[in-house]
């Protein structure tokens, strides 16, 4: 068995390869082994990898504690080929290769080390070819997608309530009006990295930084996936595509959309962002579809593809948001008074108390009273212990196999013999040490810090099973891991980023957005942690913004220069912050009939 995560925040992912064969498997369980994708045509040279920038920077991005010599530089390490092409639009899993790319953030000149991006593609009940493709993940920034996955969303639900030891069909699988792409955060999930020698520890720990995880790095990574998903798959590639981002995923929906449509801005290096090769893979992208077009395309015809977005208790305005929700925790009407009538601990708000944060004063209250942060009627660390259960399903062999609907054996870059250069962690023995005590843990918000030790704790008192995965695929080196809920090293490493999730960029960033695409963000009653109310009222703080009106099921913001725009805010009476855990036939339906509209 492997060494068993020390943290959490439930995840998991498949994918759908274009690199490698699959099997695939119909919904009654019956297995076809045809080679739905093929097997790779030969690999790619890929030029120098992974540099991951260890120079002090003038602009406070992340540098080592100690001098990392080529910090993740995976030059010599070649990837799987991504230019493979499916005819047929069936359940499919697999990796997508990352190559190292030259960017810059803030004028600061980088370059990306060389990942492998694990997705699973499941098809639309009737008529894939004609419906919209829904790419959903959950968030952190660390976690993988295995809880949006597993809990009610996808074709099969591990969630406990519909099949105690197994799986369920699901009654509200979304493949009932949509394409499902689920993906995997770079090092989360089934996704890792890769290095020239992961042996290294020095090496290993170079490849976290900012080099990697920020913003707009992990949008560019999805933005990747899933244009290479699109390429690969000929019958979907001008259909329209739907982001789907739970929690953090709503900042990284806000930042991959807002290149996406802005992207002839960001390509004249107007933006704080530049990747000139993703630029030049977006335009070739839309010249495809529309062969008339010249240059970068512009905002209108963008969205024509990517003009919707369903949000899950998302963090989108960074730290305003966070300040409005505290504001709106110490109104008489606050939840918090109701958790201190039943369980008698007294709520203390911060008032006008100069140096109190009063959002955080929330939470820690919260977890005083014994209650959940992400469900406040529910015990201390429900969700978590809750969905570990659908986790732990998941990483047994064969059960793995009903959840994907297609056959992980013929994935070859999962087996431990073909992952050259593949790591997860810094620490050679993973989150053994004491991560309170890092540098990296200290240098997190106060906030970041609260979630982090209600997660450590649950892990510890609960660790997530390690699952039965390396009998099938071979044993893994200590630093490696089939499968990794949730990335310590990658959530602190993003707060080191010259623009981090509480960046006020992110919420000028989203009011942009919603101007052009249609948005549906959930209200759950029980989430203290996304407190969602405070979203609306966050956005009245942010220049242009001249009112925000807030209605039953939706929120409309006014915008200075005269343009109205209404977001769609469905409430959930009895949900935690992952919607689809506790009322996924609501959550189908709003979603449904937001479609229509």
């Amino acid at each position: 068995m492997k060494k068993i995560l020390f943290l959490a925040v439930l995840a998991l992912m498949f994918a759908v390869s274009c690199s490698n064969g699959s099997s695939k498997i119909t919904p009654s369980g019956q297995h076809d082994d045809s080679d739905q994708s093929g097997s790779n045509d030969g690999d790619t040279e890929i030029p120098d990898g992974g540099d991951t920038a260890d120079s002090e920077s003038p602009d406070g991005d992340d540098t080592p504690d100690t001098e990392l010599p080529d910090g993740g530089d995976s030059s010599d390490t070649d990837l799987p080929d991504n230019d493979k092409i499916v005819e047929d639009l069936d359940f499919e899993s697999g990796f997508i290769a990352l190559e190292s790319v030259e960017f810059s953030l803030k004028s600061r000149e980088d370059k990306t080390g060389k990942a492998m991006m694990w997705y699973n593609f499941q098809p639309a009940d009737e008529n894939p070819e004609k419906k919209p493709l829904f790419v959903l993940y959950n968030g952190g920034p660390g976690s993988s997608s295995g809880l949006v996955f597993l809990y009610n969303t996808a074709k099969r639900t591990a969630d406990q309530a519909f099949s105690e030891e197994g799986f369920a069909e699901n009654a509200s699988s979304w493949t009932q009006f949509g394409n499902l792409l689920y993906v995997d955060a770079r090092q989360t999930g089934f996704s890792y990295g890769i290095i020239d020698d992961p042996e290294n520890r020095i090496s290993r720990s170079g490849y976290f930084s900012t080099s990697n995880f920020s913003v707009f790095v992990d949008a560019a990574d999805f933005i990747r996936v899933i244009l290479r998903f699109l390429k690969s798959h000929p019958a979907l590639e001008s259909n329209p595509v739907i982001l789907a981002g739970e929690s953090y995923g709503g900042t990284r929906s806000t930042a991959v959309l807002n290149i996406l449509l802005n992207v002839a801005d960001y390509s004249e290096n107007n933006r704080p962002f530049y990747d000139e090769t993703l630029f030049k893979e977006i335009a070739e992208h839309f010249k495809k579809i529309d062969p008339s077009l010249s240059g970068m395309p512009s905002k209108e015809i963008v969205a024509k593809q990517f003009g919707r977005q369903i949000l899950i208790q998302p963090l989108v305005a960074g730290q305003e948001q966070f300040d409005a929700e505290g504001e709106l925790l110490e109104r008489s009407d606050s939840p918090l008074y109701t958790v201190q009538e039943e369980t008698g601990r007294k709520y203390t708000p911060c008032g006008n108390s100069w140096n109190c944060n009063k959002h955080n004063r929330a939470l820690q209250y919260i977890q005083n009273a014994g209650r959940d942060i992400y469900a406040y009627r529910k015990p201390y660390n429900w969700l978590f212990d809750y969905t570990d259960v659908g986790t732990a399903k998941m990483l047994q062999m064969p059960m793995f196999q009903e959840f994907i609907l297609n056959d992980p054996k013929k994935i070859n870059e999962l087996y431990a013999e073909n992952r050259t250069g593949a790591f997860r962690y810094g620490s050679t023995s993973g989150y053994s040490r004491n991560i309170e005590e890092s540098p990296s843990f200290q240098n997190l918000p106060e906030l970041e810090k609260i979630i982090m030790r209600s997660r450590m704790e649950q892990r510890s008192a609960k660790p997530l099973s390690s699952g039965n995965l390396e009998s099938v695929f071979g044993t893994l080196p200590s630093y490696d891991e089939y499968f990794v809920d949730l990335n310590y090293d990658i959530n602190s490493t993003f707060y080191s980023a010259s623009i981090d999730p509480y960046d006020t960029v992110n919420g000028e960033m989203f009011l942009e957005n919603i101007r052009t695409v249609k948005t549906f963000i959930t209200q759950a009653e029980e989430d203290i942690i996304i407190f969602a109310k405070g979203i609306p009222e966050s956005l009245k703080s942010f220049d242009g913004v001249s009112g925000v009106t807030l209605e039953d099921d939706s929120f409309t913001v006014n915008f200075s220069d005269g343009q109205s725009v209404l977001v769609t805010f469905p409430f959930y009476p009895e949900s935690s912050h992952s919607v689809s855990v506790n009322q996924p036939e609501k959550f189908f339906n709003d979603v449904k009939n937001w479609l229509d509209q």
